[in-house]
């Protein structure tokens, strides 16, 4: 589809969401978002992400179980009665593979731009949608080269407006550089099996507003899509509380 063509059908797409109910365009409550993961929402501010955050998940691999971690926040945005967008550019996103983990596609938006300025674009329209509540985008196959921190910066603000969630999926040589991202995460694949599922380890790398650290070990069930803890260790923010005491 040509670059005109796809942004005309995003923005009518978008139009759409927010006219199925004015549901999707009342404020949301000042409240934190879970991660739907309680270790994981146990190393942030209040235990949760503010709304109108963007946050990253930097592996090495694709299948480090980074997509599956993050669904489980999506699944509790569906369950607000909003909307999630996947910007898949690299055309390799199977909706089947998230129904079979529990997550609704009703909800479910998928744009396929035909070029990265497409894809920049989109994503930013996402966010500043009130009635989307997660925008995906795995900018781990972008060619070449990382995102401008520009880009990252518009999308930030483009996230306090809609008040939803930035999901995006980085590879490792993110670790290495600053970015406008307000929660990031590391996962890192281990190479022993848990009873019944892959073990990960996810580190709280950085987190805006806070010390960052913290690791916790998860399980996770690939036929299901559940997550369970393992081992958590605590985060630098509970050390330095403790130390208060």
């Amino acid at each position: 589809m040509a670059g005109d063509e796809h942004r005309d059908e995003t923005l009518r797409a978008l139009r759409q969401l927010c006219g199925k109910g004015t549901h999707a365009l009342e404020p949301q409550p000042q409240s934190r978002l879970s991660l739907g993961i309680p270790s994981l929402d146990a190393l942030l501010p209040q235990g949760g992400l503010e709304r109108g955050s963007l946050v990253e998940w930097i592996s090495s691999v694709e299948a480090s179980g980074a997509a599956i971690l993050a669904l489980q926040g999506v699944r509790l945005a569906l369950e607000e009665h909003l909307a999630w967008v996947v910007v898949d550019v690299a055309g390799e996103f199977h909706p089947p593979a998230a129904c079979g983990w529990g997550v609704s596609l009703e909800s479910l938006l998928v744009l396929r731009p035909s070029s990265m300025e497409d894809a920049v674009w989109a994503v930013e329209q996402c966010l500043r949608c009130p009635a989307v509540g997660v925008t995906w985008f795995p900018s781990r196959h972008l060619p070449g080269r990382p995102l401008p921190d520009r880009v990252v910066q518009r999308w930030k603000r483009a996230a306090e407006v809609g008040g939803g969630i930035g999901v995006l999926f980085c590879p490792i040589e993110a670790v290495r550089r600053s970015s406008w991202a307000d929660v990031r995460w590391r996962v890192e694949s281990k190479i022993e099996k848990g009873d019944t599922g892959n073990l990960v380890k996810v580190e709280l790398i950085s987190c805006r507003g806070c010390f960052a650290g913290g690791i916790v070990e998860l399980e996770l069930h690939d036929a299901t899509g559940d997550v369970c803890v393992v081992s958590a260790v605590a985060s630098a923010t509970a050390a330095v509380s403790a130390a208060e005491v």
